[in-house]
């Protein structure tokens, strides 16, 4: 599996981020801790000791992959990834909020006109278990 080449100035520097094997673009390192939180018992057991990162593409299947040649899709989740599906989507996984409803508070209620708001009529944001419900560990 390829990893990302970044150029500064005329010095190329081989980033630590590994290309998706799917779509070849970067993603975001993702703690192991989080993808054996988040994967289906079906496949729970292929998760080897490796460092896994989330796809950052919208439009591909791939949720987690591993330089050693390990990758699971979207459908391998026991949750959606927020930026890979249509409205509604999650916005906070620990308060499950998602986008529809913190739109119709701000919107609709017209209650909500900062996150402070936002999170006090919502819940969203306020939760501590990002590492293990968020498909990005945050």
């Amino acid at each position: 599996m390829a990893e990302m080449v970044v150029i500064f100035g005329n010095e190329p520097i081989e980033a630590k981020v590994a290309l998706c094997p799917v779509c070849q673009r970067p993603g975001q390192k993702v703690n192991q801790r989080t993808v054996r939180n988040l994967l289906k018992q079906a496949v729970n057991g292929s998760i080897a000791d490796a460092d896994y990162f989330i796809c950052l593409s919208r439009e591909c299947p791939t949720s987690y992959y591993a330089k050693e040649g390990i990758s699971f899709n979207k459908e391998d989740l026991t949750v959606p990834i927020w930026f890979k599906e249509e409205s509604p989507s999650p916005i906070c996984y620990c308060k499950d909020v998602t986008d529809e409803e913190i739109l119709d508070h701000v919107v609709n209620k017209q209650c909500c006109t900062n996150i402070e708001e936002i999170q006090a009529h919502t819940g969203a944001n306020t939760g501590k278990e990002c590492a293990t419900k968020n498909p990005t560990g945050r």
